[in-house]
């Protein structure tokens, strides 16, 4: 219930909530009875005593009714834009996520979408997250079985990686990719054994689509999609976004919606090495602090590919190789180990974080020697480097990640998603038990983050929580259970030491005086719920700056404007795109 009473006090609150559990994610105060908000920030955090002189004539009390209030979840690393390119075409992904479970299920999908828009011949049809560690066949779609959907429009189905795609024939012919030597510098055409590409392109290669986009974008659309988006990340109690690899084109898309106040929630970007310098060019640019919802970080560079596709650069070869490399493949990295040095060299002079894609233990060690070469050739200094997805780290790279200051955000739904095809294909059981190695972080007191690189999996937080606590495979196998998180240290990995990563401590991710009023309220306490049980609490309501953009509980009373988060997909729109990879 709400109550009002007499206004007593100077400086009252906005709104109090209490009758529930107040995690405060802070050390000295981890829970209190009651927290108290005025305007964009809290007021207060302390026993209902304590807060009842903020109760003024128009001050909200919110009762929790046992629900749970915390900080509002951070995505660690995600892809914003990723979402935005694909919101609207055919989703590939397989269960849970979507329903594709066969190469007969992409086609019919793609079919369906063809003729249900109307797709004009010769105008890119494109699709997203298909896996083919989880098709029936066990292996990519080729070109001739997407030829069969359609010979009249060029097809692209990206894996859900984003480091791989299958063209048709029409496409292949449109971009130029008759065989290996056409490929694009750092991209792979995979061929046949008469030397025909198979349609199956990596890494680079994957870009070439982009020219048969539109160039003239609907901006109406654009930033109606780019709401619906945000209230997607809203529902499920994110109140501060990455865009993890930012291209010119993006950038420019969300400085528009900046100024027309289109974003609600916080957009933290990073743009794309290639693209850093016309990015820095550009005037007026948000670094130092939000403007509009609407910052720009640092820089992001893609240094390998990713596991499940068998295109991460490892130290030691795969398990079982993919199909046409030998039994000592074991991946590339993408830039070569000079290349790297002087790009963290730029970074590090022009004063900007670095947020380097190592999935291999290989491309992590490249990382590593770039950062000890350039912390000595510029001095040491509070950077935070962050190795993003981290996934395959060994002993020794924790320990040289912890004396470089090197802040590990790893893709901890890998254990749930394909910790099966990891056990099995790509690493073998042993290094597979290592994947995303949480524990062994936190034994050497090192910060990390856990995310979901969304659009690869979805944004949803609370799974993530419970992947991180329970390392469950799809067929309910434990998967390194030693690597096991607990409650509250992932709940920590999406909270405050998120908002360490981000620079941004002072202002979000625990719940104290002064900060942002960036809260989530949880169905239900995740530091009590059994694990079996954590991935299934939900959002309830979700607080931006002291106002409500999420609200799924009309029992639950706010003064905030609610707004329920509607998941149906707009009209795709295919511009302003991000070039290249996420997991």
């Amino acid at each position: 219930m709400t109550s009002k009473t007499p206004d007593t006090s100077p400086l009252p609150a906005d709104r109090i909530y209490r009758g529930g559990p107040i995690l405060t994610m802070n050390d000295a105060q981890p829970q209190v009875e009651a927290l108290a908000i005025r305007g964009k920030r809290i007021l207060a955090v302390g026993t209902w005593e304590e807060l009842q002189g903020l109760v003024g004539r128009d001050t909200e009390v919110v009762d929790l009714a046992g629900r749970t209030l915390m900080p509002g979840f951070i995505d660690a690393h995600g892809h914003l834009m990723g979402w935005i390119l694909y919101w609207g075409t055919p989703d590939l992904a397989p269960p849970p996520a979507g329903t594709i479970q066969t190469i007969p299920d992409i086609a019919e999908a793609l079919r369906k979408y063809i003729q249900e828009k109307a797709i004009p011949e010769g105008t890119l049809v494109l699709a997203n997250g298909y896996d083919d560690s989880l098709l029936e066949e066990r292996r990519h779609p080729i070109r001739e079985e997407l030829d069969a959907v359609s010979s009249k429009h060029p097809i692209c189905i990206v894996h859900t990686s984003a480091h791989l795609a299958v063209f048709n024939s029409m496409l292949l012919d449109r971009v130029g990719y008759v065989g290996e030597d056409s490929a694009p510098e750092g991209g792979i055409i995979q061929v046949d054994e008469n030397g025909r590409p198979t349609g199956v392109v990596e890494e680079e290669a994957v870009n070439a689509f982009h020219a048969l986009l539109p160039q003239e974008p609907n901006l109406a659309e654009l930033l109606k999609t780019l709401k619906e988006v945000q209230q997607r990340y809203a529902s499920l109690g994110i109140t501060t976004v990455e865009d993890g690899i930012t291209g010119k084109s993006s950038v420019d898309l969300l400085l528009l919606a900046a100024s027309l106040r289109v974003l609600f929630l916080d957009v933290l970007l990073f743009p794309k090495w290639t693209e850093a310098d016309a990015i820095d060019a550009i005037p007026h640019l948000p670094r130092e602090g939000y403007v509009g919802h609407l910052k720009v970080g640092g820089v992001k560079i893609t240094q390998d590919g990713s596991p499940q596709g068998k295109t991460a650069f490892l130290e030691k070869p795969y398990h079982k190789p993919p199909p046409g490399k030998d039994p000592t493949y074991r991946g590339q990295p993408i830039l070569l180990q000079a290349e790297l040095d002087a790009e963290v060299d730029k970074a590090f002079e022009k004063g900007r974080q670095l947020h380097i894609h190592c999935n291999g233990d290989a491309a992590a060690d490249m990382m590593l020697t770039s950062i000890a070469r350039a912390t000595e050739k510029f001095g040491p200094a509070d950077r935070r480097p962050v190795m993003v997805h981290a996934q395959t780290v060994r002993e020794d790279q924790l320990d040289q990640m912890k004396a470089l200051g090197i802040i590990p955000t790893f893709f901890v739904a890998h254990t749930f998603y394909w910790g099966d095809w990891h056990r099995d294909e790509t690493l073998g059981r042993e290094r597979a038990e290592r994947i995303s190695p949480l524990r062994s972080a936190t034994n050497r007191g090192m910060r990390y983050t856990i995310h979901n690189d969304s659009p690869v999996v979805p944004p949803d937080i609370m799974p993530l929580v419970w992947s991180a606590v329970a390392r469950t495979t799809r067929s309910e196998q434990e998967l390194g259970p030693e690597q096991r998180a607990t409650p509250l240290e992932a709940l920590k990995a999406v909270t405050a030491w998120a908002a360490y990563q981000n620079f941004e401590e002072r202002e979000k991710g625990t719940l104290e005086p002064d900060k942002l009023a960036d809260l989530v309220v949880l169905s239900g306490n995740p530091l009590t719920t059994p694990t079996e049980d954590l991935r299934d609490l939900y959002v309830v309501e979700t607080v931006k700056g002291g106002t409500t953009v999420y609200l799924s509980d009309p029992e639950l009373p706010t003064s905030a404007g609610r707004s329920l988060s509607s998941h149906a997909r707009g009209a795709p729109f295919l511009a302003f795109l991000p070039r290249h990879t996420c997991c």
